[in-house]
């Protein structure tokens, strides 16, 4: 029946039955013919990474046996055995073939240095090297296809080729943090990515020369470099730099330069802007490499070979690319986020250099932004201090109430509570003299300005009086008990409420002691700073009020002592003059 076949027609089915056949065997099983024609064969069709396994096993018999004709082919199809791999890995994404691909392209480019694509090959291992992270050895390739004594440099004549070399060596030296090797390497980029007018490469050799000053303690000879930093190229994106531009403000600021640190503070980005930008990055590329494997899959066996090897020439380096992206977005991803951290930096850099205002703002959102923050609370405090420094009241109490609101922060509730009241005191003062000063007021809308005044400056002192309670009975042994109750006193005697005094401090009721009540009989206010305090102003009540055989026990606790800082001493009765005023 075969001879009704027509010929073609059994050549085809023939070769596709032996094609077959071929695929799953091993090519070290073959005999040493048929693999050179199936090498031969596949290369002839542009399928590298089909020739590939069958070029390393010539590799493997020519160190066995040293044939002339397998070296021939060697030499001949040794460079694309390297492509096929990377073919590989851009279709499969198998790191596995970047190595057999380095090793690939090693060993020709060691084995046929004259050849014409030997150049080529050590430029393909440094990238594969590169890409698999191998530093080092890439850095000790680049470096002999460098070196005027081997026979590479010479056939090295490309401008973007030797930038391709000065770039990956910057960048192996960069990785390994060698500044010894590195900073030549680094100068060397920037001069010749400046003469090819690169602004890319010229931009990351700056960023390894800043990370370099900026660990080296050389901070001074970073600030020519800040200009070109300002740009958006993928350099301004490394981690690395940013880390370090942070640090370098950390310098400065230590050195009380703070108006320099702004500026590096400015330029810092943070780890959620390096995702978001290496997340679209590796998108397009991802994209563009999806648009380009199709392309060929569908025109690419009509295609000129040449053209067509550019393509996947193409291929290859986005995939590489891509490669690295995912590496730049893994990094950045895993690096706990130092936003927080960054912000905080600069709020307090903007309070040493007196922009009370943005220091205000940026402790304000801070706040607002980072509600579950571990340092929350003092996102608040800075918030609540910086409100008072720029004289913002109203802010400066909402802050202050939401703090003492949360009966766990303790670590700032002693200054805020002092200043809070003392808020609210000068507020009820204020609002008081309001009143008094409206008092005689004939028309009916001046009598109600006075009445809403009298009430606000009840709210004031009230409040004043239940955040002075609050602080003496959480924080007793706390220094500022004095402070408290020395303010309390006052008050009480600048309104004469003698009888309110007497009550909260030495627990009167209805005229007689009431040892149950009271501060001074308190347990827990025994070894308070405020007890001799608050015996002294007990005290002084009763001689205001007439009952001087009462006052000696109180004043008696605190003769002998030595009364510094007593009310007295430290000019806190002086206000008291002022009681002379008529009060409603």
């Amino acid at each position: 029946m075969t001879r009704f076949l027509n010929k073609p027609l059994v050549c085809f089915l023939l070769s596709t039955v032996f094609s077959c056949a071929v695929l799953g065997q091993n090519p070290a099983d073959m005999p040493l013919r048929q693999i050179i024609e199936l090498a031969q064969s596949m290369i002839g069709k542009g399928d590298f990474a089909g020739a590939s396994p069958f070029l390393d096993e010539l590799e493997i018999r020519f160190e066995d046996e040293k044939d002339p004709a397998v070296e021939k082919i060697l030499q001949q199809f040794g460079f694309v055995r390297g492509v096929g791999y990377l073919q590989s890995f851009a279709k499969t994404g198998d790191k596995d073939f970047i190595v057999k691909g380095a090793k690939a392209f090693g060993f020709f480019a060691e084995k046929f240095p004259k050849d014409p694509k030997a150049v080529m090959a050590m430029q393909k291992r440094t990238d594969c090297l590169r890409s698999l992270q191998d530093w080092k050895e890439a850095a000790r390739v680049i470096e002999t296809l460098l070196d005027p004594q081997q026979p590479y440099r010479k056939q090295i004549l490309k401008r973007s080729e030797l930038l391709d070399l000065y770039y990956g060596k910057a960048q192996c030296y960069h990785i390994e943090q060698d500044w010894g090797k590195g900073e030549s390497a680094f100068k060397e980029l920037l001069k010749f990515a400046d003469s090819a007018k690169d602004e890319d490469r010229a931009a990351y050799a700056v960023s390894c020369l800043t990370e370099m000053f900026v660990q080296t303690k050389r901070i001074n000879e970073v600030f020519p470099l800040l200009p070109r930093l300002s740009g958006d190229t993928p350099a301004r994106y490394d981690l690395r730099l940013n880390v370090n531009l942070m640090q370098g403000a950390q310098q400065l600021k230590g050195e009380e330069r703070h108006v320099e640190a702004s500026l590096f503070y400015s330029l810092t980005m943070t780890t959620e802007e390096i995702v978001a930008y290496y997340t679209e990055r590796l998108k397009r590329l991802e994209t563009e490499l999806n648009r380009l494997e199709q392309f060929i899959k569908i025109r690419g066996q009509g295609m000129p070979g040449r053209r067509l090897e550019i393509l996947k020439e193409k291929m290859n380096e986005l995939a590489m690319k891509a490669t690295s992206a995912r590496g730049h977005l893994k990094q950045a991803s895993d690096t706990p986020s130092f936003t927080t951290i960054l912000r905080w930096r600069k709020s307090d850099n903007f309070q040493a250099t007196k922009r009370d205002w943005e220091s205000f703002w940026g402790f304000y959102w801070l706040y607002n932004d980072f509600p579950e923050h571990e340092m929350v609370e003092n996102f608040l405090y800075a918030a609540f201090a910086s409100a008072n420094t720029v004289k913002f009241r109203e802010k400066s109490i909402e802050l202050g109430e939401l703090y003492l609101k949360n009966k766990e922060w303790k670590k700032f509730r002693a200054d805020v509570t002092f200043i809070m009241c003392n808020a609210y005191r000068l507020q009820a003062d204020t609002t008081w003299e309001l009143a008094l000063s409206l008092r005689s007021a004939m028309s009916t809308v001046d009598k109600d300005r006075a009445k809403k005044a009298k009430e606000q400056s009840a709210q004031y002192y009230q409040r004043f009086f239940l955040l002075c309670d609050d602080f003496l009975t959480v924080m007793p042994d706390h220094k500022y008990a004095k402070d408290f109750v020395n303010m309390m006193g006052a008050v009480y005697f600048r309104n004469r409420k003698y009888e309110e005094l007497l009550e909260k401090f030495a627990g009167y009721e209805n005229g007689e002691m009431n040892p149950s009540k009271g501060f001074v009989n308190r347990p827990d206010f025994r070894n308070s700073p405020g007890m001799a305090t608050a015996h002294y102003m007990s005290g002084l009540a009763l001689l205001a009020t007439g009952r001087f055989e009462e006052a000696k026990p109180m004043l008696s606790a605190v003769v002998g002592v030595n009364v510094e800082g007593l009310p007295l001493d430290d000019g806190g009765l002086s206000t008291y003059d002022d009681a002379d005023e008529a009060r409603e």
